[in-house]
């Protein structure tokens, strides 16, 4: 429904600037162009909203990385998947400066998000390990490296670059920091290969 399209657009808008403590339910119905009433009509309640907010945001990432991987398999889907998530930060800025505040308030003010967001991150750690082991299949690096234990230090510095990112934009370069993180990922598993 265009309606409850528009009223998440507004509240990723407000959310971004804002938190999700920094902004009500008719702030939202305002910013989208309708009633103060009318996310509430909708949603039910602001808990409800964050998780239908949340889920939509999950749902255009997984879109761009499905375009992102294509065929890809092993250490060029890696590449892909890392670059999914940075090349995602820049196109849509906004929905990922939310998603990230949603991570840090369902410590705290948001708790209702805490499991969803927490398979967020096991689906994305196992996507790069599914990956790694794409890898270790090919050839591509050693049967000694943990793929799983690899998977959670690659999202971790996707996360950790993004947090630097959405805390003073204008410090981090996203395209520079996929570009050596990549490397970094590339040195470090072939020297498992290697035995190095």
């Amino acid at each position: 429904m265009e309606s409850d399209r528009r009223i998440l657009r507004a509240a990723t808008r407000l959310i971004a600037r804002n938190g999700s403590a920094g902004t009500t339910m008719a702030e939202i119905g305002l910013a989208a162009g309708y009633s103060r009433g009318l996310p509430s009509e909708r949603f039910g309640t602001k808990d409800a909203l964050l998780v239908s907010l949340v889920g939509n945001i999950e749902e255009a990432f997984k879109a761009r990385l499905v375009a992102d991987l294509g065929d890809k398999t092993g250490l060029a889907a890696i590449e892909a998947r890392i670059g999914a998530h940075l090349n995602g930060a820049l196109k849509g800025a906004d929905g990922v400066r939310t998603l990230y505040l949603l991570y840090m308030e369902s410590l705290t003010v948001a708790p209702e998000l805490h499991a969803h967001i927490s398979q967020m991150g096991r689906a994305n750690r196992d996507g790069f390990a599914n990956h790694l082991r794409e890898a270790q299949r090919n050839g591509e690096i050693g049967g000694d490296l943990d793929p799983q234990a690899y998977a959670m230090v690659i999202l971790g510095a996707i996360r950790g670059i993004i947090t630097q990112w959405v805390i003073d934009p204008a410090a981090v370069d996203l395209l520079t920091s996929k570009a050596v993180l990549v490397s970094m990922v590339r040195h470090s598993v072939r020297r498992s290969r290697s035995g190095k």
